[in-house]
């Protein structure tokens, strides 16, 4: 049976992540190598790997800022479909299927989840993506896991690469992780809201 797998954030080629985000890798070389081998050994050939932004930048010298290759020729390998959803790293991308946000049924308990780069209380969200009660991101690098918006009443989960060992999330382990975070009463999770137009973090960050 086919699978989605779930990613964001790869940031190939761009080795001012290493010591900005003290990502565990000695070259950006074997932190790209890393998670071009979870989505080769993970992923088989009828599953879909959504990406969602930051990919890499296009353009940029390797070793500086980004790839000096066409991200569609460091991916050609990966048997599985990949979707990259357009992030802020990603204007010069060349990937097929970018979008900027979609929709999707998960499971039966989790029939609408939107899927974007942002949270959803970034000012950049698309505003469709405000009408699922689940919301898939990345963007935050590892600032969380998990966040409850309290303005939209949307939960919030980042799936970007370095929240989940650098590996691709397969849809089994994010319905598992999802289940988990139910059985937890609104005030033990991290959540976010508004006041005076400024963004207030609070709650429990723990996992």
């Amino acid at each position: 049976m086919a699978r989605k797998y779930f990613s964001a954030d790869f940031h190939f080629g761009m080795s001012a992540m290493l010591s900005i985000e003290n990502w565990p890798f000695k070259s950006i070389d074997k932190h790209d190598a890393a998670l071009l081998r979870s989505c080769k050994e993970r992923a088989k050939e009828d599953d879909v790997i959504y990406h969602l932004g930051d990919l890499c930048s296009y353009g940029l010298d390797r070793g500086n800022k980004g790839l000096d290759i066409k991200p569609y020729e460091l991916i050609k390998d990966i048997s599985a479909t990949f979707i990259n959803i357009r992030g802020n790293h990603d204007l010069n991308n060349k990937v097929k299927s970018v979008c900027d946000s979609m929709h999707m049924f998960l499971s039966k308990r989790y029939p609408s989840v939107s899927l974007s780069h942002y949270p959803t209380y970034d000012r950049r969200i698309d505003q469709s993506c405000l009408i699922a009660p689940i919301h898939l991101c990345g963007h935050v690098h590892s600032s969380w896991r998990h966040c409850l918006d309290l303005d939209h009443r949307i939960l919030n989960i980042n799936v970007g690469c370095m929240m989940w060992g650098f590996k691709i999330v397969s849809d089994d382990e994010l319905i598992a992780y999802l289940n988990k975070l139910f059985k937890k009463k609104p005030d033990q999770l991290f959540r976010c809201h508004t006041e005076n137009g400024k963004l207030i973090f609070n709650g429990n960050r723990s996992l």
